[in-house]
């Protein structure tokens, strides 16, 4: 700083004795005492007239030259020293001082400067630039394109848009990018406002990055788009009103200055700020750049590394009950909150469950998350009501949870954008393709008796019709970590919203999982497929099995938990060992009331057994403000799935003894897992692959990550094991209870559970 000085927006002030080497600094939103008298001093001489080496020159001979140099250091770290002489008056210049730009030229550009103001169909457009131009500079208003900008180049582009994705801006974000010229979005209509993003080529997002995160949060937009493709696409903001418009003008008109002078602001570069004028709430959303964007970025990032998974090598952090993971959840989620948005977000919202019914030893956390165009009115009522959720041991954990599976589920969304091969699958073979068979594990039976079984089914619990060989199918290649090698997938089967779904059924999210690392989220996504696995072989048999020792389990948080079970919510709480073949121990959490009723149940599955048990109690926890946000007044659980409904309102532990521990078997204690060795992402999932060679296994992975997220996202298939939807196809969900020689073992679909897995 050649002439520094105390930045206007703070007062410093030198106390009397006693205290003359204590300097207070007032501001409106935040107060500074330095016990320093070097800086004491300083604070008289630094107004921005004199040079720093005046300022120093003055106070040499009574302080060393490293104290004035760490004196000065302190207040401009603290953040109140900027560079003078400024001629603005005070109060003009504290604010432009607060918005961190000169005051001097901010004043100049407001007298002198020019904005082009574009008219993109706003209903506010012209009241706006009236009214900016009462507030600044003088304002040009031309429309939509309108040819050429040359003649305006030394004015700010600010545009005005009906819709944020009007169609038309396309072009104007394609003229903008090429001459490498920032612009600024505005909303001055609508019940929220809207003030950014101020795009800059090259370095934050551009209008198309925009136009595509937007367009997937409008979910029922697209839905009445793809039912009524005759109609234009309907803007839900068409709300204007003279004074909203003004209030916008004034924010506008106090940001321009900054653009133009410091050519940024952290307000709304890269951002959008949204006031909501029904009750004066604020948000800020920051636009995320997307380097596969087809304007600004390469559409061929989303395939350039080909199907080959490489797994790189990685210290897993210290437990702290989640459980493989190499960063702690507070670096993740400081990562992730950008993600967050209604308007610019992979995640829509992040809210609590459950309230303060937690005790403060449960936390649960949903985070919205938006699926592929629904097909019809029921699918997309389900989407609506979907809602990632998110648990752990603390909030952050929760919330770390729930943005993640949120994630998840995105990046698992069918856009279009991925390479795929239409081919049948006797013209690929065993060698590169796994046979439907392998996957969708349904019997003869349920194929044969689909028509009668369908009606009364929730959506994964239906039947699909048996497809040939024959059919052909789009595919998508993962790779094959036991074989080192290429490996096709149905594509409908990996995708959310793939357009052959209505062949093969939906997609569903089983082996999905993300991480902050590709290894990480193979992992998270192995242990899903292995705690599913065990869950269909102990469900649908109703095998009796061994409870779990949680005194001998010796861990406070779970005590903790069961304590708030017994003492507040009037419930009891078990756990069940459901570990199978697979060395990986799998755990059932169950709870009901105290009358035996509305039994809930959560599963958990990790090498850790403590980990494990974490996972299953954990999920326990979530399904509780869950199960009571379904209970109608009445008892009728509205908005629930049928087997939801049909599980919370009659079953008991008193008719289903097989939710309760086996008392012929011993409790198990820790020392029946103990806890693995691997530390490391790599040896962890080569631990992986090597439980599924020794199984007669193979993993794949399909690596469905997207440049632009802070976690990586894998869809992990063991052609084999068993989903813990009614899939009663021979296999694993016959041959393993055998092996095991567990009893009673149905003998037939005839004695098979009646109850589907209700999740």
């Amino acid at each position: 700083m050649y002439r520094p000085r105390f930045r206007h927006d703070y007062l410093p002030i030198r106390l009397a004795e006693p205290y003359r080497d204590h300097l207070v600094v007032v501001g409106e939103t935040r107060n500074v005492m330095i016990d320093d008298p070097v800086a004491a001093e300083l604070a008289t001489l630094l107004d921005g007239t004199r040079a720093l080496g005046q300022v120093v020159g003055e106070l040499v001979g009574r302080h060393s030259a490293g104290a004035l140099a760490r004196a000065l250091r302190r207040l401009d770290g603290l953040g109140l020293l900027t560079a003078g002489p400024c001629a603005t008056p005070r109060a003009a210049a504290a604010a432009w001082d607060a918005r961190e730009v000169a005051p001097d030229p901010a004043e100049r550009w407001r007298r002198d400067g020019r904005v082009l103001l574009i008219d993109a169909g706003s209903p506010a457009a012209d009241g706006l630039a009236a009214r900016l131009g009462e507030l600044g500079p003088p304002v040009t208003v031309r429309p939509v394109g309108s040819p050429g900008l040359s003649g305006d180049a030394d004015a700010l582009v600010v545009v005005a848009p009906g819709s944020m994705i009007d169609p038309r801006l396309a072009a104007l974000n394609k003229d903008l990018l090429a001459a490498g010229r920032p612009w600024l979005t505005v909303r001055p209509h609508g019940h929220v406002l809207l003030l950014g993003p101020h795009f800059r080529p090259g370095e934050t997002g551009c209008w198309e990055c925009l136009r595509q995160r937007w367009t997937d949060n409008e979910e029922v937009i697209n839905f009445v788009v793809g039912q009524c493709g005759d109609r234009d696409r309907p803007s839900p903001a068409w709300a204007a009103l003279d004074a909203t418009t003004a209030a916008l003008a004034g924010l506008l008109a106090a940001e321009l200055p900054v653009l133009a002078v410091a050519g940024r602001s952290p307000r709304v570069t890269g951002r959008m700020v949204s006031l909501d004028t029904r009750d004066l709430s604020t948000g800020g959303h920051t636009l995320v750049r997307l380097p596969q964007c087809p304007a600004c970025g390469d559409p061929a990032r989303l395939g350039e590394d080909g199907p080959r998974v490489t797994v790189a090598a990685g210290a897993l952090t210290a437990d702290d009950g989640t459980g493989s993971r190499t960063r702690p959840p507070t670096e993740t989620l400081r990562l992730l909150e950008r993600q967050v948005s209604p308007y610019l977000g992979v995640v829509t919202r992040l809210l609590p469950t459950g309230g303060d019914s937690g005790g403060g030893v449960m936390f649960g956390y949903t985070a919205g998350h938006n699926f592929a165009q629904a097909r019809g009115p029921e699918r997309l009522r389900g989407n609506l009501r979907g809602l990632s959720g998110g648990k752990g041991r603390t909030e952050t954990q929760a919330k770390v949870s729930a943005i993640g599976e949120a994630i998840e589920r995105y990046c698992g969304v069918w856009r279009g954008d991925r390479p795929t091969r239409r081919a049948a699958y006797r013209d690929l073979g065993r060698e590169r393709a796994v046979p439907l068979s392998e996957l969708r594990h349904f019997s003869a039976r349920q194929h044969a008796e689909r028509d009668l079984t369908n009606p009364r089914a929730g959506l994964f619990h239906h039947v699909p019709a048996p497809i040939g060989d024959d059919v052909e199918l789009d595919w998508t290649t993962g790779w094959s970590l036991t074989h080192d090698r290429p490996c096709d997938l149905p594509a409908a089967y990996v995708w959310y919203g793939h357009p052959d779904a209505h062949r093969l059924g939906p997609a569903d999210s089983n082996g999905c999982a993300a991480g902050a690392t590709l290894g990480e989220a193979i992992l998270q996504g192995f242990y899903e497929l292995v705690e599913r696995d065990a869950v269909a072989l102990w469900w649908y048999h109703r095998s009796r099995l061994p409870g779990v020792d949680l005194d001998a389990a010796g861990d406070p948080w779970i005590d903790a938990v069961r304590r708030h079970y017994r003492t507040v919510l009037g419930r009891r709480l078990w756990a069940l060992d459901l570990t199978a073949d697979l060395p990986i121990p799998v755990y059932a959490a169950v709870s009901d009331r105290d009358d035996g009723g509305q039994v809930l149940v959560g599963f958990g599955a990790h090498p850790s057994a403590a980990v494990a048990l974490t996972r299953a109690v954990s999920e326990l926890n979530q399904f509780l403000p869950l199960a009571a946000a379904v209970a109608g007044a009445n008892g009728g659980y509205h908005g629930a799935e049928p087997e939801t409904a049909r599980w919370l309102t009659t079953v008991t532990t008193a008719g289903e003894p097989w939710l309760r521990p086996d008392p012929d078997q011993a409790p198990v204690t820790p020392e029946r897992h103990p806890v693995p060795a691997a530390t490391d992402t790599a040896d962890a999932v080569a631990d992986a692959v090597g439980i599924c060679r020794a199984a007669g296994l193979e993993l794949i992975v399909a690596d469905q990550s997207r440049p632009e997220l802070e976690l990586a996202v894998a869809r992990v298939v063991v052609p084999g094991l068993r989903h813990f939807w009614r899939r009663l196809g021979p296999g694993r969900l016959w041959a393993t209870p055998a092996t095991l020689g567990r009893a009673p073992l149905a003998a037939g679909e005839d004695s098979i559970n009646p109850l589907s897995v209700f999740f």
